[in-house]
């Protein structure tokens, strides 16, 4: 009888991997099929080799990776997808495995950080950073909270139309912009709302208000010695020559 109890353990882990790869693979077979009668183009590999890259923490873990990519016909500026990755830390190598629904809109900008979390999870964020702001939309204000590095750009960014197009986001939707990408993230959401998310995405990129890139103009090409792009140039070539 000794051994009846691991049996029952690997038994019962065995059968939750299983549910679960059988969930995701449920799941992944809707989405397809809402992007097909949509017109959208699905792909359960992401191909693109820059989403790696995105300018957010969870893209620098040493495990992540991401699949199930939604995309309008020729569209590369807007896109939606799941990422996945494991959270580490010194006493655990290989940490819990998250999971979320991402879309991502370029902005033709060099912005400095701004985020917008839903109330209902923004005291959950533990990394606060620059100051809080609060505009004039009532219903924008009662739904989230705004912080950012720079409040010039959190009032020429997010004017009316801008504000009305993130209340059309699914509820735990959290918006956060880097340099040049929107990130827009949730916790895990089910194929009809993905398309919710992916259609405020592109909506959101039509929004764009046009004066943000003539105050924070994008960033040029960098040169061989330039560090850091500050205030609307390069820091100084540190061996003195002309850039």
């Amino acid at each position: 009888m000794r051994w009846l109890v691991p049996s029952l353990a690997i038994a019962a882990a065995f059968g939750h991997v299983w549910w679960r790869l059988r969930r995701r693979a449920a799941r992944q077979r809707r989405l397809m099929l809402l992007c097909y009668r949509a017109g959208l183009e699905f792909s359960p590999v992401d191909l693109r080799a820059d989403t790696a890259w995105l300018p957010f923490p969870m893209f620098g873990a040493e495990r992540h990776g991401t699949e199930n990519v939604v995309r309008g016909r020729g569209e590369d500026d807007v896109y939606a997808f799941d990422l996945w990755y494991q959270e580490q830390t010194g006493e655990r190598p290989v940490g819990t495995r998250r999971r979320l629904t991402c879309a991502v809109v370029r902005l033709r900008s060099s912005c400095p950080r701004l985020r917008v979390a839903p109330m209902s999870v923004a005291d959950e964020i533990a990394d606060g950073f620059g100051d809080e702001v609060h505009l004039e939309l009532e219903a924008f204000e009662r739904r989230f909270r705004v912080e950012t590095e720079d409040p010039r750009f959190a009032f020429a960014f997010l004017d009316q139309r801008l504000m009305e197009a993130l209340l059309a986001l699914p509820r735990t939707v959290t918006a956060e912009v880097r340099e040049d990408t929107l990130l827009l993230s949730a916790p895990l959401l089910p194929p009809e709302q993905v398309l919710v998310l992916f259609d405020t995405a592109a909506e959101i990129h039509r929004r764009i208000p046009r004066v943000v890139s003539s105050l924070f103009p994008p960033r040029p090409a960098r040169g061989a010695h330039e560090a850091r792009w500050l205030q609307g140039r390069w820091s100084p070539d540190p061996t003195g020559e002309p850039a």
